[in-house]
């Protein structure tokens, strides 16, 4: 004859052993013995299986917390693996302890779970959460949010994420947009800048979603933004270091011949003027008066030669005291600016005998090759010069 399958765990001595074996194995939902100091004394196969593991010994708190507050009802499990379920508990107490069923609650319970977990997990989240409604406006956000965009959640709630986008990154964020609406993607990440309330930015990893209901209706967005000003500065610090002259910060030969490049190779400026400039009279400086006297100077003229351009224009130290400048877009006005470089060069000067001679080549006689275009503006330099000297053949 085959053997009555036992309960798992002791049975304590209180309760009869033939009648709790019983009652564990005839219920059909997990089933757990107690005593009365509320500890797990005895369970059945269901309820090992509930727990994902072995519970006996563990306080009945430890293994479930009712939503109401009270000892029993609906509530949340802890399994072994500490991995949270929505359970619905009953107690029935009995002399020297009480039968504890669970049961998992029907499915239209569970969501409510789920918010739930939602909820804290929202609030609590140590980087910035927000909740949009289909029109892209803030239904909901978080305390990290707020701080992170300087607003309270009074100022950002009805109004559109892209009212605090930085401007430059507000159409990057509409095309993405669109692509998730189409069905090309259901998510979205990208860098991007939040302008506060002082008028600082802050950069953020933001991660995107659109959520639908079951027919596919939208219903909201959803958004993590992570801050990683610090990082930015740190990778434009590190750029900056890279591109720039240490001594004058104007742009360095590595980084004019990229952008010179990159500006003729697109449509993104018509044309424009390229200025090569050598300091005459350095040498004499430096030896007269020492290195020192001609790093200031070089500084001077660095400073003056911002003053002489415009904001868009491309100016760089070549090395030692060779300069250059790509003005776009400037044809006829080029004169106008080899002007201006002589007089930021003269007042640079001070008391010494620094001069500046300039070679000038232009897209419009020259095309838009970037290297045709130095090579011509290098050798005219050249050619300005007071004192003649050979003229350097380019690095093959």
């Amino acid at each position: 004859m085959a053997s009555v399958p036992q309960p798992l765990g002791p049975l304590p001595g209180s309760t009869s052993s033939e009648v709790l074996a019983s009652t564990l194995l005839l219920i059909p939902d997990a089933a757990l013995w107690i005593d009365d100091d509320d500890r797990v004394r005895a369970l059945n196969a269901k309820a090992r299986e509930m727990f994902r593991g072995d519970v006996l010994g563990r306080e009945l708190a430890a293994l479930f917390t009712p939503s109401d507050g009270g000892g029993a009802g609906r509530g949340v499990g802890v399994r072994c693996d500490g991995i949270p379920f929505a359970v619905e508990l009953s107690v029935g107490r009995a002399p020297g302890g009480a039968l504890c069923t669970l049961r998992e609650p029907p499915a239209a319970a569970v969501p409510e779970l789920a918010q739930r977990h939602f909820d804290a997990a929202f609030e609590t989240a140590p980087i910035g959460m927000a909740l949009f409604n289909p029109d892209g406006e803030y239904i909901r956000v978080n305390e990290a949010l707020t701080a992170l965009l300087g607003r309270g959640a009074e100022a950002l709630l009805g109004r559109r994420d892209q009212e605090f986008t930085h401007p430059d990154d507000r159409q990057s964020d509409v095309e993405a947009a669109w692509e998730i609406l189409r069905g090309e993607r259901s998510t979205h990440q990208c860098e991007k800048r939040f302008v506060r309330p002082d008028g600082s930015v802050v950069w953020v990893i933001a991660n995107m979603a659109f959520l639908r209901d079951e027919l596919g209706r939208p219903i909201s967005w959803v958004g993590q933004f992570q801050d990683i000003t610090a990082r930015r500065r740190a990778e434009e610090g590190l750029q900056r270091m890279a591109d720039h002259d240490p001594l004058t910060g104007l742009l360095n030969r590595r980084a004019f011949d990229r952008e010179l490049h990159r500006l003729l190779g697109t449509d993104e400026v018509g044309g424009g003027g390229l200025l090569v400039l050598d300091l005459d009279g350095f040498k004499a400086v430096n030896d007269a008066h020492g290195h020192r006297a001609g790093d200031d100077a070089l500084v001077r003229c660095a400073e003056g030669l911002r003053t002489a351009t415009r904001s868009g224009d491309l100016v760089a130290r070549l090395g030692g005291d060779e300069f250059a400048i790509f003005a776009p877009g400037l044809g006829d006005g080029v004169a106008g600016l080899v002007a201006r470089v002589h007089e930021a060069v003269h007042a640079a000067a001070d008391a010494s005998a620094l001069g500046v001679s300039v070679g000038v080549a232009t897209t419009a006689e020259v095309g838009r090759c970037a290297d045709t275009l130095l090579a011509t503006a290098d050798a005219r330099m050249y050619a300005a010069k007071p004192v003649a000297r050979p003229v350097r053949t380019p690095a093959a």
